[in-house]
């Protein structure tokens, strides 16, 4: 998974990808997204069993 780091390391860049999509079935990182902070949102990546969209636990 990729590390996440300081605010303050990303002062002056524009376009920092603070923004993670996991999987919520396999809790693989899927993508990053460009955010202003960190956000972290869940879906499907779509490999192998998480391709259902009928998720029970």
């Amino acid at each position: 998974m990729k590390a996440l780091t300081s605010p303050e390391a990303a002062k002056g860049k524009a376009n920092e990808e603070w923004g993670l999509i996991i999987c919520s079935r396999c809790d693989e990182m899927v993508d990053t997204i460009p955010t202003d902070g960190v956000k972290i949102i869940y879906g499907f990546c779509g490999k192998g069993e998480c391709k259902g969209t009928d998720f029970q636990e």
